[in-house]
């Protein structure tokens, strides 16, 4: 066997080990990103300042349609639940309580991951359209959470407050 033929088997394995790596990588990486989209669960993480991490297990609703829908009509919230709206690019979002049936602090985040504000919403049963109150991303927002009322006030989650968001 001469030195050609030497190296020749284990330089042919790394290459195909390397490979290997490249497909197993670039297959969670386009799985993660079809979750972002495809999938209904997530588990959002808030790091409040001076608290320990707060996890909440949360419905996502990326589609027009889910986040129209969002959480109307259900009768309770598990506490340790939510709703993750997402949206396809950074702008400007406002939400109602019309058919909502559970008081929701709804909490804005920028493209960051940084909640930029925070907003008690009551519920308001018989309330024309026209007049219900409309709950404002104080900037551009890329997702929103809703969870139960006052449980950003209980955990210490506000403005500045990082999240991080696993797809389930």
């Amino acid at each position: 066997m001469n030195k050609k033929d030497k190296w020749s088997i284990p330089i042919l394995l790394m290459f195909v080990g390397l490979i290997v790596l490249l497909i197993v990588f670039s297959d969670a990486f386009v799985t993660n990103t079809e979750n972002a989209t495809n999938e209904q669960l997530a588990v959002v993480t808030f790091f409040p300042a001076n608290s320990t991490s707060v996890v909440m297990t949360c419905e996502v609703a990326s589609s027009p349609e889910e986040r129209l829908m969002g959480l109307m009509l259900r009768e309770e919230l598990p506490v340790d639940e939510g709703m993750l709206f997402v949206y396809e690019y950074p702008h400007n979002v406002s939400f109602w309580m019309k058919n909502v049936l559970i008081p929701l602090d709804i909490i804005f985040l920028n493209e960051s991951g940084a909640v930029i504000n925070v907003e008690e919403a009551d519920v308001e049963i018989d309330v024309p359209d026209e007049k219900l109150r409309s709950y404002c991303s104080a900037s551009s927002v890329l997702w929103v959470v809703e969870i139960n009322q006052g449980l950003c006030k209980l955990y210490g989650i506000g403005v500045g407050t990082n999240i991080s968001i696993e797809y389930l």
